[in-house]
């Protein structure tokens, strides 16, 4: 019998929230079910936005300088949100909720669009060559459909983003040195997937739109997010699951909260009073850290939240740590 059959982890749970058993959960198999959702985003998100432009200017008949503003926009959406996602993760919903949401709202967007490229009053009429039939911009409703189409995919994008690497680390044990060193290779892996994703996008999805149609590389798109999705489903048994850690953007709020509320106090006149450390354990790790000078830039009073002490503590410098 293996040592490990039996054997659970202390800081990890089950689908039925029951202590995890290291030989019946995580591990390769969860994590693999994970990289391949993650591939298919990949494949998704970029097979949309690497030929968005051609998309815009060719059938939508936008001008050139407002389609790459509106590829634009739709990137740097989908990365902005992944501080949302992360925030919705970590203080809420956990990273498998999260990561399954936000696949089902990825999908929907995506299934938009195709559908808008189906439908021809989703999208404007052809324009001929000699002015027969000139190019007329699309309307306002068929804006409307693609804009919602385009930003429910950035959404779902970024939900996924956030938390896919991290629910795989999760499924490996860093205290155990075998798990610790698969840990690793699985952030390898991730890579790997990621660039398998984005060429099939530059290359293969690109290929099919422009030769067989925008309906058949969204269309594709939006097949191989519910792949992804079915298969990330289907590991939910082997999963290992973690408690919610809190999100460090409600601390860093919670600095900023206190600052303000505590902006007219008045600084101490011994600048030593501004450590709070001294009543910290030798064997603690801020015994190991040198101490920052204070400087008069970026000086902010407010209290150390960690330690709950009403002595004031200056911020000198971003980025921060107190």
């Amino acid at each position: 019998m293996s040592t490990a059959q039996g054997e659970t982890l202390p800081d990890a749970w089950d689908y039925k929230g029951r202590p995890a058993e290291r030989s019946k959960t995580g591990g390769w198999t969860a994590a693999a079910m994970i990289l391949g959702g993650e591939a298919m985003e990949r494949l998704t998100t970029l097979g949309i936005a690497v030929n968005l432009v051609t998309y815009l200017t060719s059938t939508m008949h936008l001008g050139n300088a407002t389609a790459a503003n509106t590829v634009t926009n739709f990137l740097g959406t989908s990365f902005m949100l992944c501080l949302f996602g992360g925030f919705i993760a970590d203080t809420f919903l956990g990273r498998y909720l999260t990561i399954a949401i936000f696949a089902i709202v990825q999908a929907a967007g995506v299934t938009i669009l195709t559908i808008s490229t189906v439908i021809p009053s989703l999208r404007p009429p052809k324009c001929t060559a000699g002015g027969v039939r000139p190019c007329i911009p699309a309307s306002g409703t068929q804006l409307v459909v693609l804009y919602m189409a385009l930003y429910l995919t950035a959404l779902g994008t970024g939900g996924l983003k956030s938390s896919v690497s991290g629910f795989g680390s999760d499924q490996f044990d860093d205290s155990d040195k075998g798990e610790r060193l698969q840990m690793t290779n699985f952030f390898n892996w991730f890579f790997f997937f990621i660039s398998i994703g984005s060429l099939g996008a530059v290359t293969v999805l690109v290929y099919i739109q422009d030769n067989l149609g925008r309906e058949w590389g969204y269309g594709i798109c939006a097949f191989a997010i519910l792949l992804g999705l079915v298969v990330f489903l289907s590991g939910t048994r082997r999963y290992r699951y973690k408690k919610l850690a809190g999100s460090p953007l409600t601390q860093i709020a919670a600095v900023f909260v206190a600052a303000w509320r505590k902006r007219d106090l008045k600084l101490p006149s011994d600048s030593s009073f501004l450590f709070n450390v001294d009543d910290i354990q030798d064997e603690g790790p801020w015994k190991k850290k040198q101490r920052l000078p204070h400087t008069k830039q970026f000086r902010l009073v407010v209290t150390t939240p960690i330690y709950l002490n009403p002595q004031p503590t200056i911020l000198t410098a971003f980025p921060f740590y107190l």
